[in-house]
């Protein structure tokens, strides 16, 4: 199975410079600010797909479904009517930059997606060394080779099926006959990976590609668990995902914290955007309506950590349809000048123990057909930083985590489903291998005095303890 990216043209421009919401030292403080409207500890119900409402927006049909009319009123409030000549001249040299980008990605296909050895990231301080730093910018993605030993993501895979295979009342999606993902958080091999150091390394130089104020409250450094399943997809499967977006869909426009990150290109300004400015993000809200499309946490970058051989046409990674509740879907007729005939590439190959990262803003999607000869396995790992939209999320991680249930943005789909929580061999709290890990599953402290923090950080590990009960 190949997962296909969509390589971004815009990520690589100038930070512009963001407003920040003043410091705050409590809970209390926080549920009085903009943060407030996410319910940080009530996080919303998370709503079953049903006949009418699937996890995906529709993309049936020429036209997308209609949004009430207030959205009509929400685009007025985007664009000031004194910007709208320079909107109209920036989408126009926009239309040039994407069709010169879209060849250039064609081009290069699967070498449009850059790599990096592990190691080089160990030889420069945990930290990607400067150049590819800025090519992983500019494309959005990368894979980090290498993170931890073929053999031990190839045993981590084992554990996993055997697992499966002892609890057949696990759900498989599709479906039992012809599974892809299953549906466990918390065995022995998943909680093992999220906590293995060199994995947790890797997220951090990762999520340090982001920029922040340093009285934004948000920790680029330490990670808030964000449970998610595993995949298995074997030789000649169909795709079971089109072409999304993750990270909320209508609310990338309805949310007044998270339409500020696109700010520039609503002046008329698109150059000035910076895909890797995390001020605002760190306050937006990914999920207004607890529909079964949506996240309740802010993942920066989404990830998967390779355990078995996967490769051009085995696994994929994409780039539009928002639904209010609804994930974000991407369809050529909507979106013709993206070219995502050309600016859809399949990953490189990735081996055992390599970790695909892809920017938040880019879509994705599982590749029409695996035409390798093996499985495309993977752990879906993402990148979630410390701030206050996932403080309340982490809460929840825990919670779900020690009883052994699904975390609430995946509840059971029927009264028959087979939980964790029923099987002795599930995780428990001594698989995980490191304090970070401990920490980024809730279950020690975050360090508020350590040297050389910023301001925001301090604030938001403070809120994070107080939260956990620290």
């Amino acid at each position: 199975m190949s997962h296909i990216i969509s390589v971004h043209p815009l990520a690589s421009l100038p930070m512009a410079t963001a407003a920040v919401i003043n410091p705050r030292t409590s809970i209390d403080s926080l549920r009085s600010t903009t943060t407030s409207r996410s319910n940080i500890l009530h996080r919303l119900q998370k709503a079953l797909p049903t006949a009418d409402k699937d996890v995906w927006a529709s993309t049936h049909g020429s036209k997308p479904n209609p949004l009430p009319a207030r959205f009509a009123d929400l685009k007025k409030q985007l664009i000031k009517s004194n910007d709208y000549d320079a909107v109209q001249a920036s989408w126009d040299r926009l239309l040039l930059a994407l069709e010169k980008r879209s060849v250039e990605i064609a081009s290069a296909g699967p070498a449009a997606v850059p790599y990096v050895n592990f190691t080089d990231i160990q030889a420069s301080n945990g930290q990607f060394p400067t150049e590819i730093a800025e090519t992983i910018r500019t494309a959005g993605c990368c894979v980090v080779r290498g993170v931890v030993p073929r053999a031990q993501a190839l045993e981590w895979k084992a554990s996993l099926i055997s697992y499966v295979d002892r609890h057949q009342d696990i759900r498989r999606i599709p479906s039992a006959s012809d599974p892809q993902i299953y549906v466990t958080f918390w065995q022995k091999a998943q909680i093992e990976a999220r906590s293995h150091p060199a994995v947790i390394r890797a997220q951090v130089a990762m999520s340090q590609l982001y920029k922040a104020n340093e009285d934004t409250e948000v920790d680029l450094v330490n990670q808030a668990l964000y449970a998610d399943r595993w995949r298995v997809r074997r030789p000649g499967a169909p795709g079971a995902f089109g072409p999304h977006l993750d990270n909320g869909s209508i609310e990338r426009w309805e949310d007044e914290e998270y339409r500020k990150v696109f700010g520039k290109i609503w002046e008329g300004k698109w150059e000035e955007y910076d895909a890797w400015d995390m001020d605002h993000r760190a306050e937006a809200i990914m999920d207004l309506y607890g529909g079964p499309g949506a996240c309740s946490a802010f993942r920066s970058l989404q990830g998967w950590l390779s355990i078995d051989d996967n490769g051009p046409q085995y696994f994929s990674t994409s780039f539009f349809g928002a639904d209010p509740g609804q994930g974000q879907v991407v369809k050529d007729i909507w979106h013709p000048h993206l070219c995502l005939n050309k600016t859809v590439v399949s990953c490189p190959k990735a081996s055992p123990g390599d970790y695909l990262f892809w920017h938040c803003d880019l879509v994705h999607s599982v590749e029409k057909e695996h035409k390798g000869s093996n499985d495309s396995s993977v752990i879906y790992i993402p990148v979630v930083p410390l701030c206050g939209y996932n403080v309340g999320n982490l809460v929840e991680q825990r919670k779900a985590f020690l009883e052994g249930v699904p975390p609430p943005d995946m509840p059971p789909e029927s009264e028959t489903e087979g939980l964790e929580r029923d099987h002795e061999d599930r995780g428990k709290p001594e698989d995980i291998l490191t304090m970070e890990g401990r920490r980024l599953m809730g279950l020690e402290p975050f360090e508020v005095n350590e040297v050389g923090i910023t301001k925001g950080q301090k604030a938001i590990r403070q809120i994070a303890n107080e939260a956990l009960g620290f």
